[in-house]
């Protein structure tokens, strides 16, 4: 049997194929050539190479816009006396039928693409150096192609909307009827149609400039998207100017700080005998402190004298517009707390208080009966 078993292999082993005979060096060179083309790892579609190749640039595009229109000086578009505005989220939209490449055929590189832009501003209403009135919305540029030239980008429409202008998230048109607008963000708008064409087709003039580069330099591996914005800042002097611009504006600031200190030392300084009366003289029975300018940053420093005067019936603080709802907050909690248990008459005429102060004083009233609060006729 076991004869016949080797004899068995032996005839098997016969029957296989012969093997095939080694490449020659010329067939193995090729084949390492081959290899090392369609594997070289740098992201370029495996195409016949020499004839056609590319390479993807959405997420470059999308990476220029952030870098360069929300990152770079907090995504600044226009500031002025009575307006600002910002770019807060931005992107390339691409849809379906758009797309964005860099081609390299017989030797030569160049770049093709359509894809349109998206973005959400945020942007401030000013009045007398203070904000009135916030509003966002949305900015959209279609149809950024190749082959549009400096006359095409001079004129690039901008469709720009308010948030009213959008139904709520979630929802589509027609379910809910859109609301309507307050009249600074309508304003908002206006300023945007005015102030942002102008600087938003400056950047896709920029983007597309950048894209050109790219084609002229040929890499097969892109550089960073951040560091081709920076590079383009510094050549411009844009960044050099948001410097300066940013040091000027810190030293403003700290210039108005120090204005103000100053200033409110002063007040501080002079301040009205009845209102030094108030927090020294805890005998007081009337604490008069009407006309004496009171603001909020005396407020915290007045409650901690009161509540140590347990005779006072009559607290007035009228004619005091600067003390506001929050600066009444903590007196307000004090009285309800029980300072001045003997206290009659609250006198808040001539303040700011508005009706959230009334809601508060009607809790007031509930724990100190006895108080009758007065403000300004309605």
């Amino acid at each position: 049997p076991a004869a016949a078993a080797a004899a068995a292999a032996d005839s098997a082993v016969a029957s296989l194929p012969p093997p095939p005979p080694p490449p020659s060096a010329a067939a193995a060179a090729n084949a390492s050539a081959v290899a090392k083309t369609t594997g070289s790892g740098d992201g370029i579609d495996p195409k016949e190479r020499w004839h056609w190749k590319e390479r993807d640039l959405r997420d470059f595009i999308n990476d220029w816009l952030t870098a360069c229109m929300v990152t770079h000086n907090g995504g600044l578009l226009f500031e002025n006396e009575r307006f600002q505005a910002r770019t807060t989220i931005i992107r390339g939209d691409f849809g379906d039928e758009g797309a964005a490449f860099l081609n390299w055929r017989k030797g030569k590189c160049f770049a093709t693409y359509t894809f349109g832009v998206r973005f959400e501003y945020q942007g401030a209403v000013k009045m007398d150096g203070r904000v009135i009135g916030q509003s966002k919305g949305v900015v959209w540029l279609r149809d950024v192609g190749n082959f549009d030239d400096d006359e095409a980008d001079a004129n690039r429409p901008l469709d720009i909307t308010g948030t009213w202008q959008h139904p709520p998230q979630g929802q589509q048109p027609g379910q809910t009827p859109l609301r309507e607008p307050e009249p600074y963000e309508v304003q908002l708008k206006e300023a945007m149609i005015e102030f942002s064409p102008e600087p938003v087709r400056a950047r896709i003039r920029q983007l597309r400039k950048a894209l050109d580069v790219l084609a002229e330099q040929g890499d097969k591996s892109l550089p960073k998207a951040e560091d081709v914005v920076a590079a383009m800042l510094e050549e411009s002097g844009e960044a050099g100017a948001i410097a300066v611009a940013t040091e000027e504006a810190r030293i403003q600031a700290d210039a108005a700080v120090k204005a103000e200190e100053y200033v409110e030392g002063l007040r501080r300084k002079h301040r009205h005998d009845r209102h030094v009366a108030a927090l020294e003289d805890p005998t007081l029975a009337t604490v008069s402190l009407s006309y004496c300018d009171l603001r909020p940053a005396d407020i915290g420093e007045l409650v901690d004298a009161l509540k140590k005067n347990p005779v006072a019936t009559t607290l007035d603080l009228n004619a005091n517009n600067h003390v506001d709802d929050a600066a009444l907050q903590p007196l307000l909690l004090a009285l309800a707390n029980g300072a001045m248990p003997e206290l009659k008459v609250l006198n808040l005429q001539g303040t700011g208080a508005s009706v959230v102060s009334r809601n508060m004083c009607k809790g007031l009233k509930m724990m100190r009966k006895a108080i009758e609060v007065r403000f300004d006729e309605e």
